[in-house]
């Protein structure tokens, strides 16, 4: 931590000044790392703008806030009662606080754990087992999932051109009449998703220079964290994903042995096969996405099935040697097998870290009313909708 901040980071703004002095251009070009950045970590040090479909210098606030309501909006499931945040609700840091997310139909859960929408645009494929790329894909998918909205976008354009207010906000955000459309619907809600950014953590904040920001034992959780305990490795700072710098343009995933129940001795693994439920290949077998560990401290219960409710279960699990410590022998398992060796108390020190990662300032807000109808029927309904 102090090499970062009073060595890294110094050099870093002395080398941009000198550039500035010299009138050395910066390089132009879709780079998710911002050349007109002083640090890696300065507050738009990162542009999610290259990870999207069509690329655009920034984001239209018209298409935005379209986007935002229709995350709200209940009408793009089929019986009208779910919407996007409805599994992804902004007080939990838009998860849902379940270890696996309820199906559309209640009577049973989905697969996996729900998880965070906040820097979901800083990743190179949108989902636990990288079945979708773009967050185009994403709302695609699960619009049309039978397990989570049953729906279609045709058929949800279909509903919301029975709003005047509605066509309106479509019209502008898109600068054409008749655009109400499944491609302008996803594209909405993919751009409202790529707006929720959070880079202003206590962490960020002492990286910046704010020495008031972190205590001792989170300082020293970093310096664990970023070495003996190596969550580094995977969890890439400064995204704390599987977002490999300094690129930016690879996201990785893992075969790390997540048990099917919390046993600690003797387990099982989950049935799960992850990745390669996409592209049958046997060595992805139990293999998913590095997700963010940004937010960690709402965003509870942990791994893709959900199976650990606290961070010291998670960090515990770790610390055995992943999957291998706790009886689970996969042959391709890529978290290394060997005890970290942490103590209780460092343990204790990387989550008081992991909690300093914590933001999501502006972002929590939920609209205060959704467009209105001229069929009464669609009134009626449940802003960011129900289970």
């Amino acid at each position: 931590m102090e090499f970062i901040v009073d060595i890294a980071n110094p050099i870093s703004e002395k080398l941009c000044d000198a550039q500035a002095a010299l009138e050395i251009p910066t390089l132009k070009g879709e780079r998710v790392f911002r050349t007109t950045a002083r640090t890696l970590f300065d507050k738009n040090a990162l542009n999610p703008m290259p990870y999207a479909m069509i690329f655009a210098e920034s984001l239209d606030p018209k298409q935005v806030e379209l986007g935002r309501l229709l995350f709200y909006e209940p009408l793009l499931s089929e019986n009208n009662e779910r919407s996007c945040a409805s599994c992804h609700q902004p007080e939990k840091a838009f998860t849902d606080g379940l270890s696996r997310a309820l199906a559309v139909t209640r009577d049973k859960t989905k697969l996996r754990n729900t998880p965070t929408v906040i820097n979901s645009a800083f990743q190179a494929s949108s989902s636990y087992d990288q079945k979708t790329i773009h967050l185009e894909d994403r709302v695609r998918f699960v619009v049309h999932s039978p397990d989570e909205m049953h729906s279609s976008l045709d058929v949800a354009a279909q509903k919301l051109m029975q709003s005047p207010d509605y066509r309106a906000r479509f019209t502008a955000a898109f600068n054409a009449e008749n655009s109400i459309n499944a491609r302008n619907i996803e594209l909405a809600i993919a751009n409202y998703m790529r707006s929720l950014v959070s880079f202003n953590s206590r962490f960020d904040q002492y990286v910046r220079g704010d020495k008031t920001k972190l205590t001792e034992q989170e300082q020293h959780g970093f310096n664990l964290f970023a070495g003996k305990a190596k969550c580094a490795t995977c969890h890439f700072i400064p995204l704390f994903n599987g977002t490999v710098p300094p690129n930016f343009n690879e996201t990785e995933a893992e075969v790390i042995g997540v048990p099917k129940e919390p046993k600690w001795k003797n387990a099982e693994i989950d049935p799960d096969i992850g990745k390669m439920t996409i592209n049958g290949i046997e060595l992805n077998k139990y293999m998913f996405k590095t997700p963010t560990l940004r937010n960690i401290e709402l965003t509870a219960p942990y791994m893709h099935n959900g199976v650990y409710q606290t961070l010291e279960q998670v960090m515990k699990f770790y610390n055995m040697g992943g999957g291998k410590g706790i009886g689970i022998d996969l042959e391709n398992q890529t978290l290394p097998s060997d005890t970290l060796g942490l103590s209780r108390q460092e343990i204790q020190d990387v989550v008081a870290f992991m909690k300093t990662l914590t933001d999501t300032t502006g972002m929590t807000a939920r609209p205060t009313a959704l467009p209105k109808f001229s069929n009464e029927k669609l009134n009626v309904r449940k802003i960011g909708g129900v289970y």
